[in-house]
């Protein structure tokens, strides 16, 4: 079952690095890419994000760091575009994995779903002459059935990408 789960693993990262690799090689002239750190705890990790139109965007996120891993990918819905800042929703799903030190106990891998709220702000508009980064804040709910990791359906996120 350990060998099943490390393949598990190995999948969705080669499956993230796949899809980073196509968006690099693709003309995205158009597009509006962001790469960054995205926090929703208990997860943390690297982060990119494309805009598909005004309204929809899409992200992978890769949370490696922490106790807990989460390889997932995002739509976000953008409810309201401003100038600099921008308000959305969002659904996730992914694989959510844990490393158990205990003895006894075996790790765990689970498909989990999320969905939840947040804002996005461009740090432009503090300063107009800043680099193009953007820092998000969102509550979300996650679902994630570990029988052996005490696991908060409440997530707390934070992020930071820098648009290329």
């Amino acid at each position: 079952m350990r060998k099943l789960k490390k393949q598990i693993k190995a999948v969705a990262i080669t499956a993230s690095l796949a899809v980073c690799t196509q968006l690099s090689a693709a003309n995205l002239s158009d597009k509006n890419i962001y790469a960054g750190f995205q926090s929703s705890w208990p997860s943390h990790g690297l982060s990119v994000k494309m805009d598909f139109t005004d309204k929809i965007t899409g992200q992978a996120v890769v949370g490696f760091l922490g106790d807990l891993h989460n390889y997932s990918v995002r739509g976000l819905y953008k409810f309201t575009k401003e100038r600099f800042y921008n308000m959305y929703g969002y659904g996730s799903i992914g694989l959510w994995t844990w490393d158990s030190d205990y003895v006894g106990w075996e790790d765990e891998s689970v498909v989990g779903i999320g969905g939840g709220a947040g804002i996005e702000y461009d740090l432009r508009g503090l300063d107009s002459s800043f680099i193009p980064l953007f820092v998000n804040a969102e509550l979300g709910l996650n679902i994630a059935s570990f029988d052996h990791y005490d696991f908060s359906s409440i997530g707390i996120g934070v992020g930071l990408h820098y648009k290329f």
